[in-house]
């Protein structure tokens, strides 16, 4: 099986980049064919452009879903529709893979039947290639069995002494959870296991080293956000959730005390993945609402474009083009986001010598909408925010690698959704706000009933709450809050 897409953050395109006239995938084809060991050769991708291109070569492709973000969950799903004594997955990067290094790989696994994955690796010779994060580390026990991954050199020092730190039955413990995750949740992979064990054993030393009333945290789904979670509610502490945005599935299913979340369509989602909320409030967006104009919108317009981090730029490219093809159009503003992923996108606005496009310098996001006839942007918060502020936006397929309509704003009615053949149908979307039910859906994902310092003032009652029920129990504890 080999994994393939077009959204790569680093190098969108890769599978099709040409190498000595030939796409890169194909190359990769053409070598694991040329395995004795292998029965079948086959591309897993969920772009048609790939699809396209492989069976344009005579190769076989198998479509999967575009939700997938890692490639062993791309393969996972392929392998599902065959009846395989073993899968090798050879990522679709490898264009100089050959056949004695994938016959290298499979031998294992017939001579040792307690063997069930193998990751190729050599001795490392040069201190240089030590030190490239590019180079993947592994720390192996004296069997060849593979203990530790990592970017950095190993063995990293920190993470085998927080994991030295564990007593035994808490090793097992968290062990047991991790397993548990990794069956739940197909992103959890080996080194996101001991990242976990790594971090709760951290966490767990600074809890009953402290006297902790109140642990806050933002960042949930990952392994230092769910070790942070279990090492509190392991010594008793409480926990507060205080977060910003949607939240993306899947989502770990913790436990929180008090939840301070975006919007009500965020408390459904993190209800829906199993989380225990025991109290939620919701950020109050009262005071920076805005009705929606009824009245047409001007003749010409100041468009703003709102970009995630990774951005796709062909996507980009044609949407600028278009909007500026557009006589309506006064000016085109682009956004990035800030911790955009193509480095070369000053560099082409720049080049484009076109004085209606401009990039957003030193303004804050709600100035950019404020200063915004309407908004276009991706999977991004932002087009609430815009609609909250009464300003109309609209939803942009691909201009990002994000699942189609990730927080479900099309689907739930709240956003119009832009389509090149119709371009800047103005008036189709003011028609799609000036619908009797979109107030409902704004509230979904907006609070507009309560503004910010109310909901401000409820967070605090709620927290000297929770802290005046752990005085009780935590006898001349100093009132001390753990940050994550």
């Amino acid at each position: 099986m080999i994994p393939a897409r077009m959204g790569s953050s680093r190098f969108p395109g890769k599978p099709l980049a040409p190498l000595l006239g030939r796409p890169m995938v194909e190359h990769v084809v053409r070598r694991a064919a040329m395995c004795e060991q292998l029965d079948a050769v086959y591309v897993a991708t969920c772009d048609e452009e790939i699809r396209a291109a492989v069976e344009g070569f005579g190769g076989e492709v198998i479509m999967t879903s575009d939700a997938h973000e890692r490639a062993s969950d791309r393969v996972a799903e392929a392998a599902e529709r065959f009846e395989a004594e073993v899968v090798v997955m050879i990522q679709g990067d490898e264009p100089l893979v050959t056949p004695r290094m994938i016959a290298a790989s499979v031998a294992p696994l017939y001579e040792d039947a307690s063997v069930s994955c193998v990751n190729l690796a050599r001795r490392i010779t040069k201190h240089e290639d030590y030190l490239d994060r590019n180079t993947i580390k592994v720390l192996m026990n004296v069997r060849g069995d593979a203990v530790y991954f990592s970017r950095a050199p190993v063995p990293d020092a920190a993470a085998l002494r927080a994991l030295a730190a564990l007593r035994p039955s808490s090793v097992r413990r968290a062990f047991r959870l991790a397993r548990r995750l990794h069956r739940r949740y197909e992103f959890f992979k080996v080194l996101r296991v001991l990242e976990l064990l790594g971090y709760y054993a951290r966490y767990l030393a600074l809890f009953r080293g402290g006297r902790f009333r109140l642990a806050v945290m933002s960042s949930h789904s990952n392994p230092h956000g769910i070790a942070f979670n279990l090492a509190a509610r392991r010594c008793g502490v409480s926990v507060v959730l205080v977060t910003h945005g949607m939240p993306v599935r899947p989502v770990a299913q913790l436990s929180y005390d008090l939840a301070l979340v975006h919007c009500e369509a965020a408390r459904q989602t993190y209800e829906e993945e199993g989380c225990r909320l025991r109290r939620v409030l919701v950020h109050g967006r009262r005071q920076a609402h805005a009705p929606m104009s009824d009245a047409p919108l001007a003749e010409r317009l100041s468009v703003g474009l709102f970009l995630c981090k990774d951005v796709n730029e062909e996507r980009l490219r044609g949407l600028v083009e278009r909007l500026l093809a557009d006589t309506r159009v006064a000016r085109v503003l682009i956004r990035p986001h800030p911790k955009n992923l193509w480095r070369g996108l000053e560099e082409w606005v720049e080049s484009r010598r076109e004085p209606r496009l401009g990039l957003s310098k030193g303004q804050t996001v709600f100035q950019d909408i404020a200063s915004s006839d309407l908004v276009l942007a991706g999977n991004s918060s932002v087009l609430a925010e815009a609609l909250t502020a009464g300003r109309p936006a609209a939803y942009v397929r691909g201009i990002d690698y994000g699942s189609y309509d990730l927080h479900a704003f099309v689907a739930r009615g709240l956003v119009y959704e832009y389509a090149d053949e119709r371009g800047l149908d103005t008036e189709a979307m003011r028609r799609f706000y000036l619908r009797p039910d979109w107030p409902s859906a704004l509230r979904l994902f907006a609070n507009v009933d309560e503004d910010e310092a109310s909901v401000a003032l409820r967070t605090r009652d709620a927290l000297r709450e929770i802290a005046s029920v752990l005085t009780a129990q935590m006898s001349g504890a100093d009132e001390s809050v753990a940050v994550r």
